[in-house]
């Protein structure tokens, strides 16, 4: 994951590239922050997804944290370029309209899906699993 940054009098711009997983999330959440830090009277953060390969379940977590920590800032978060892997990946987790409605800057909000609970993003793919012939089901059943 390579983050490569732009930015403009009240937005921040993120053209991410390469894997978001377990090794490349730390740093991902570190530029952010420091970019965030150094932009006094950011409005609008964008990350643009276009250059992402894989998204594991800590680059989606992640991506999470970005969201909720923009949102408790008054940060419009906004994710752009969305492939098609990453849009599956979001659906399955019942987590795309969460991430991309609009949400204007200034106006913090809840940011956690419906449904969820703060740092249990995953449970929309946990549904899902368990809703499929032959998905996890409880001990017992």
């Amino acid at each position: 994951m390579t983050p490569s940054f732009g930015t403009g009098p009240h937005a921040v711009r993120l053209a991410l590239t390469g894997d978001l997983d377990y090794d490349t999330c730390g740093e991902l959440l570190q530029r952010v922050r420091a970019a965030l830090d150094d932009g006094g009277g950011v409005e609008e953060l964008h990350l643009d997804c276009g250059g992402l390969g894989t998204v594991d379940s800590m680059g989606l977590s992640t991506l999470h944290q970005i969201h909720r920590s923009a949102g408790r800032d008054g940060i419009a978060f906004h994710l752009d370029g969305i492939g098609p892997a990453l849009r599956r990946l979001l659906e399955l987790t019942g987590t795309y309209e969460h991430l991309t409605a609009p949400r204007q800057a200034g106006l913090p909000g809840s940011s956690e899906p419906p449904g969820t609970e703060e740092g249990t993003a995953a449970t929309g793919a946990g549904r899902a699993a368990a809703d499929r012939p032959g998905g996890p089901r409880p001990a017992g059943a």
